[in-house]
């Protein structure tokens, strides 16, 4: 796979899809999972470990959207997401 390609896949991962959970359910879900992964997770990770939570990337997308707006986000873009000191407490 070439590196455009495998960005471009992650990139769909963050940002396309049909929802799987309830929007806040799955916000708790993801939050608690980068926690986990200590605080921060990458595209690859994201790949590999949300879908089997039924995190599926238009949800992602959108809850990223909306940790961004409530500055709970240190660092994101399509190569995964960082939390800030406040989206990582818990």
């Amino acid at each position: 796979m070439t590196n455009f390609a495998r960005i471009s896949a992650v990139a769909a991962f963050f940002l396309s899809a049909l929802p799987a959970l309830a929007s806040d359910d799955a916000s708790d879900t993801l939050l608690q999972l980068i926690r986990d992964n200590g605080c921060q997770m990458t595209a690859v990770e994201a790949v590999e470990i949300l879908p089997r939570y039924g995190l599926m990337p238009a949800q992602t997308r959108d809850i990223i959207r909306d940790w961004d707006k409530k500055k709970w986000l240190a660092d994101h873009s399509i190569a995964g997401v960082k939390l800030s000191k406040d989206g990582c407490k818990g």
